[in-house]
Order: C-alpha cells, then sequence, then structure tokens
C-alpha cells in the first residue's frame, strides 16, 4: 500500500478509521477521506471521429 501524505501538512503520519472511511493525520489533526480510484468511466465517442453516422 502506498504511503498517504496529508493534503494539508504534508505529514506520512497518518491513520485510517475503517469505521467511518477516512484518514486523520496525527500532526495536524486533518480529518479527511481517501480518494477513491475511478472504475473505468465510460467515455462517449464522437460519430465524426469514429466515422459510423446514422442515417435517418
Amino acid at each position: 500500500m502506498p504511503e498517504t501524505i496529508c493534503p494539508d501538512c504534508a505529514s506520512t503520519s497518518v491513520v485510517v478509521s475503517t469505521v467511518k472511511d477516512q484518514m486523520i493525520c496525527r500532526d495536524c489533526g486533518l480529518i479527511f477521506e481517501p480518494l477513491v480510484p475511478e472504475q473505468g468511466v465510460p467515455q462517449e465517442r464522437s460519430a465524426k471521429k469514429t466515422g459510423q453516422h446514422k442515417k435517418k
């Protein structure tokens, strides 16, 4: 697991509270939520770029 850094004071002394899904900095006391990686959000493609025009 990569080392977590406090976004406020840049300390690496951060603990995780699994009960509330929060992270707490031991140095400055900031409570923050971890960033969740994107789960492959589908992207729309332009019909012009793909060449798949629908004719009506």
